[in-house]
């Protein structure tokens, strides 16, 4: 008896502590993110912008909200400029190939008034990691600037936390209501799916490197089967493959 007992309370710690994990990673990514939800105090040099889906050459719902939520900090003096950070390298042929959002954003900011002078676009940014590292790029360490993150709420920790396993630091702030976090559903759907990516992006590069989180990989479509927008089994279909590997 006394192994078997000892095997079920081996197998309670060892599913009770990831759960406690996630749970945690989830809280936090939450608190960071209702503490920053409208937050129009904070300050800095260039307000960047995280990108998300465009349609038909259109900020899709959940980046407008973000775009609209900088350029307000833009009018009222709280960042002299914007980033609009996403997309693809581009080279003298144009861009290198896959999705690129950034004119979408940048056509979007020169619609609201914002002056083409007062617009840096940061690239790559396929990723958050990659976002963050242009950003540092681009803005922090060329420019020496100071940097407002500007994202959904649920995307904040991570963003903050990345940039300073870089080396730097951002404010950070979210738009108070959008699209992605209109229902509890949608919320929880995205706060999981964040908490869990927290946890990747804090393993060692070599392994968290391993796994794709452009558009279109596993993790961006089971949050879209979590949302009920796409069907489980064409998120399945996305799984990572021995070959390709």
């Amino acid at each position: 008896m006394g192994w078997r007992r000892a095997a079920v309370t081996a197998a309670t710690a060892a599913l009770a502590c990831p759960a406690l994990l996630v749970a945690g990673s989830m809280l936090r990514t939450h608190v960071v993110g209702q503490r920053a939800r409208g937050q129009a105090d904070v300050e800095g040099d260039v307000g960047v912008i995280f990108g998300a889906q465009v349609i038909g050459n259109e900020p899709g719902p959940v980046l407008r909200s973000r775009l609209d939520h900088a350029v307000d900090l833009y009018r009222a003096g709280r960042v002299r400029r914007l980033g609009m950070a996403g997309g693809v390298p581009v080279t003298s042929e144009g861009p290198a190939g896959g999705d690129d959002e950034v004119p979408a954003m940048v056509a979007y900011a020169l619609r609201a008034g914002v002056p083409r002078e007062s617009i840096v676009e940061i690239r790559p940014g396929q990723n958050t990691r990659e976002q963050v590292s242009s950003t540092q790029r681009v803005v922090a360490d060329e420019a020496g600037e100071r940097v407002v993150a500007v994202s959904s709420s649920y995307h904040l920790a991570r963003i903050r936390d990345e940039a300073r396993r870089r080396g730097f630091d951002v404010a950070v702030t979210a738009p108070r209501a959008s699209p992605d976090t209109a229902s509890l559903r949608l919320y929880l759907a995205h706060l999981l799916t964040d908490a869990l990516a927290g946890i990747w992006y804090a393993l060692p590069p070599r392994v968290a490197e391993r796994v794709d989180t452009s558009a279109g990989s596993f993790r961006h479509l089971g949050l879209l089967a979590m949302t009920g927008d796409i069907p489980w089994r064409d998120a399945l279909r996305a799984r990572p493959t021995a070959s390709s590997r």
